[in-house]
Order: C-alpha cells, then structure tokens, then sequence
C-alpha cells in the first residue's frame, strides 16, 4: 500500500486509505501539491499510552543492535511487520509479542486499530512529502495459511499475498523486486538466495522522501568530522540558520522540519565529556521526549553533514533479549492462528537506507520476517552554536505524536 504524505514521528493507521496511491511525483515531492496546514493527529489516552511505549520498543531495539559504527533502524517498520505476525500468534507467544510491542493486556484488534489510524494519519499529514507502505504475506502452499489470518492482515494492513517455493531463484528475485518496487530502488535485495527451510516470509517496506521546510546554505564546504574512534574526517558540511534549540539532561538538539512540519529530523548532540556509548544507552524514549519538550527560540547557527548509507541488521537477538522468545522456539511457538503446519520465527532481518543532504532526506526499509515448520531451530534570544562535527544520534518522528518512524547514529 502506498501513498503520499507528509513525514515524520516516532514509532511509529481506514481501511481504504491504506491502499497504494500516490498524490505526486516521489522523484519531486511538494511540485504543483497544494498546501495542507499542519494538523496534529488528535489520540485518545490509551492510544498515547500504547504510542509511548511502542516508541519505547524502538529505543530498546537500538539499545540492543548498538555498535560503534552508522546504524539506521525503522522501528515503525519493525512494529508493523511483527504486528502482523502477532495476528496469527496464540498463547504465550502472543502474549510476548503484544507486551514487546506496547501492547500488554490489550487484545490483537486493539492493536490492529492503533496501527490502522497511525498509518491512516501519517499517509495523509503532509501532501508534499512522500510517504509510502507496503506489506507483503509469502507462503508456501504446503502450510496451509489460514484465510482468517490473511483476511485480518489484508483489512488492517491492506497486505498483499503470494504463493512461494522458497527453495528457487525465481521466489527470491520476486521478493526482492517487490522489496526495490515499494522502496523506489533504495531496497534492491532482502534474501541472498534459496532458503529450502523457509515455508512463510511476512514483510513491510516503507518509504519517505521529504524536502525541507527552510533553506541550507547553497555553499557546502569541506569540515573535519571527528569520528567515534577520535580520528579525523574531511566532510561536506551544510550551514543553515534556525529558530529554537532543544536542551535537557546534557543531550542538544535542534530540530528539522520538513513540508508543512508534520514531520521532522532532529539532530541530537550526546554531553561532549560522555562516553558515547554510555550516552546512548540512558538515550531513551522519556528521554528524548523530554528533550523534545524542552525547545526553546534561540538562534541557532547549524553546522550538520550530508550523509547517506544503508544498513543490515539481524533482530533475532535483539527481540529475544527484549521479550519475545516462545515465537522463535520450536517447542514453543504457537502461530496456530496463521497456518495449518506449526511455524515458529526463523529470522527477522531489516535492511534501511538514507541520504541526507541540502534539499531534503530520502530514507527506505524493508523488514524481512521469515518462517519455518518447527522441525527447524533458528537462530536575543541566546545565540547557540550547533556543530555536528562528532558522533551524532538523529531521529525522524511525526511532530504532534512523536511516534518514530526511522532512528540512527551517524559516527564516521
């Protein structure tokens, strides 16, 4: 499903809206597109809560994956393929994965509505950034998919579904061509080759380009950039002036706006004297939404790099750590409610991409869930000098929620 919007929030949905349209151009976000005043996205108090701890999900996941070189994770990608999952899980299994989601206590159609009004919403905040997404169900014949489970996802997360033989070429070049399509060439691959053990893949791509909503300075000039291991590289940096920064608990951002400022990409400085690894891991989502609300006017005299790479990243550690752990366990996995044949989780596998330069940001993910029958084990105002030239954090967020929707670090 695909459609243009406006961009940006933290972690982070009608069923006809969910469908693949588009408004313009992807290649030239905001031409000829009308203005559409910026609205917030009004949630009810459990819709909060379940929000703040769904962005919790994301932070922790980071906190899982961290390394000490670029990371770029979509945590709305992630949450949306496992939620999908989680509708054909029972038992335990569904329990762990609709507590690891935010979702504890709650029952799968109240997270299935959450998820239909985030994306409904986001889809439509800003006709001049592109937002798009996409979600896919692949199964082989022999497991016998349920059709209440394929009936749910095409309602709440307008999925589409193929018949695979994981075991040949031909499978794997329709996934990824599937995964380059809905990510405009930015995914061009998510499986490597054959995998005769996988019987089922669930999957969702999501993709967002966004022009800014000021202007950088046309001239970009050569800087030292000092890289996590305190050597020096020569980067193209782009100067800008804005009009509030953001202070707490030693943590400085200053935020990006993007199209009408439904969407945003805030730039977040750890204290210069911490440890940059010690600053991440106390970098949370209360954390960064107190941050958030600390914004202030100021002038703000920015200095930040034009980068761009892509990411790989396997999550089977990660989600075990933080929960979910029946659903990757022959013996104890119960998807009883997706398929015929006992599956349980084999891999979860995100791959992200992103560019950043004076324009605007262009970022893409596709999070990969694959299946295998239990047989198988897996695995003036005050003048503030705002110069990204060390490890830097950066988020992308919808502003009036603050849900998540790609998080990173960028650290050489």
């Amino acid at each position: 499903m695909k459609k243009t919007v406006s961009f940006i929030a933290v972690c982070l949905l009608a069923i006809g809206t969910l469908c693949a349209c588009n408004k313009q151009n992807p290649d030239d976000p905001g031409n000829d597109v009308p203005d559409k005043p910026f609205e917030p996205i009004t949630l009810t108090k459990a819709e909060r809560e379940i929000n703040t701890a769904s962005n919790q999900f994301g932070f922790d996941v980071y906190h899982k994956i961290y390394a000490g070189n670029n990371i770029l994770i979509s945590p709305l990608s992630l949450s949306l393929a496992l939620s999908m999952a989680t509708n054909g899980a029972e038992g335990k299994t569904a329990e762990e994965m609709l507590s690891t989601l935010g979702f504890a206590g709650q029952a799968k159609d109240d997270m299935n509505s959450y998820y239909q009004k985030m994306i409904s919403a986001l889809l439509e905040a800003d006709p001049k950034t592109t937002f798009e997404v996409a979600n896919s169900i692949w199964a082989n014949e022999s497991i016998g998919i349920k059709k209440s489970f394929t009936d749910v996802t095409k309602k709440y997360f307008s999925s589409e579904v193929y018949p695979a033989d994981f075991s040949e070429q031909a499978t794997v070049d329709r996934i990824n061509k599937w995964c380059s399509d809905k990510t405009h060439g930015k995914i061009p691959t998510i499986l490597d080759g054959p995998d005769p053990d996988l019987v089922m893949a669930l999957i969702n791509a999501l993709y967002f380009k966004g022009t800014w909503a000021f202007d950088f300075d046309e001239k970009v000039k050569k800087e030292d950039f000092t890289t996590l291991s305190g050597s020096k590289s020569k980067v193209e940096m782009m100067t800008a002036q804005r009009e509030s920064y953001a202070e707490y608990d030693g943590y400085g951002m200053v935020s990006l706006p993007y199209g009408n400022g439904a969407f945003t990409m805030d730039v977040i400085l750890p204290p210069k004297d911490e440890d940059f690894a010690k600053a991440v891991a106390r970098f949370d989502a209360s954390t960064f939404m107190a941050l958030a609300a600390s914004s202030r006017p100021a002038k703000v005299n920015l200095k930040l790099p034009k980068f761009t790479f892509d990411y790989t990243t396997m999550l089977n550690d990660a989600l075990l750590a933080l929960g979910i752990k029946a659903a990757f366990n022959g013996s104890d996995a119960d998807f009883s409610a997706m398929a015929e044949k006992p599956l349980m989780i084999s891999m979860v596998k995100q791959k992200t991409f992103i560019d950043v330069n004076e324009k605007g940001t262009e970022a893409a993910a596709v999070t990969f869930i694959g299946f295998v029958t239990t047989a198988y084990r897996p695995e003036e105002p005050p003048t503030v000098d705002f110069f990204v030239d060390r490890p830097f954090l950066f988020v992308i967020r919808e502003i009036s929620t603050g849900a998540v929707l790609f998080m990173g670090q960028k650290v050489k």
